[in-house]
């Protein structure tokens, strides 16, 4: 007997023939419209990533420039910014080798005290801040009885005596021999100070005992010099800065000469 089989009716093959080509139709449609849409994806996130590299490069670009410009403030103890802004006070006194009395650099600013190329007898103070000069500010003169000591008569030293080239690299072995916990320089003063202090213990001696002499050779002649001019001759005195390291729970402070070399001070 043999075994029959019932095919389905023409109108419901067709209809399931049209079924399945219009689902395969719908798949490759379906297929094609998720290809472009993860395509146009990708390259919406390629775009934004390209975009915002461009906008990070001119954040950084325009941060640099104006780090640069009045008003941006700079750190002194960092890059070529002292000698940035003892080239603007120059240019501003319209003078190359400034003589100098004082100099104090602190963070934000510089403050150099100069005597006036103009007015020789007068000392002004100049200060660097924020890119831009400020100043003259009129200093008084010391006067001690009927001696003034006024900028003519005073001691001062040349302002290319001074390194501020190595003031970056001074603060860091300053920071490094201080070992402070987050310490960092707070101030670099120069002035005249003794020059004994770079001097090692035999030199010290030896220039006491001539120091001794001279001033026993003075008084049998009964011509006795200045005790205040003989303290200030140029033998006596040296350039010399003081940079000051300061952390919240400590300080410290070191010597170095008029090129910012640290040396130990002798007494």
């Amino acid at each position: 007997m043999a075994v029959g089989y019932t095919l389905p009716p023409v109108n419901k093959l067709f209809k399931y023939q049209r079924k399945s080509s219009s689902n395969r139709a719908q798949f490759g449609v379906d297929t094609i419209l998720t290809t472009e849409s993860e395509s146009d994806m990708s390259s919406l996130t390629s775009t934004k990533n390209l975009g915002a590299l461009f906008v990070a490069l001119a954040v950084f670009a325009t941060a640099c420039k104006l780090s640069s410009l009045p008003g941006a403030k700079v750190n002194m103890f960092e890059g070529t910014n002292a000698q940035d802004g003892v080239a603007k006070i120059k240019q501003k006194l319209g003078v190359d080798d400034l003589k100098i009395k004082y100099i104090e650099i602190h963070e934000d600013q510089m403050q150099i005290t100069v005597q006036d190329p103009a007015k020789p007898k007068n000392f002004d103070e100049y200060t660097y801040e924020r890119g831009q000069v400020k100043g003259p500010r009129p200093v008084e003169a010391l006067v001690l009885g009927n001696q003034e000591f006024t900028a003519d008569k005073s001691q001062l030293f040349s302002l290319s005596e001074i390194n501020f080239a190595a003031i970056p690299e001074t603060c860091r072995r300053a920071m490094e021999r201080a070992q402070i916990e987050e310490g960092k320089p707070e101030l670099i003063s120069i002035d005249w100070q003794s020059a004994a202090i770079r001097l090692s213990k035999e030199e010290r001696e030896k220039r006491r005992a001539a120091e001794r002499d001279e001033f026993l050779r003075q008084s049998r002649s009964a011509k006795m010099d200045d005790p205040l001019s003989m303290r200030t001759k140029s033998s006596n005195l040296a350039v010399t800065w003081r940079v000051y390291i300061k952390g919240p729970h400590m300080a410290k402070d070191f010597w170095a000469d008029e090129k910012g070399n640290l040396f130990d001070p002798t007494w």
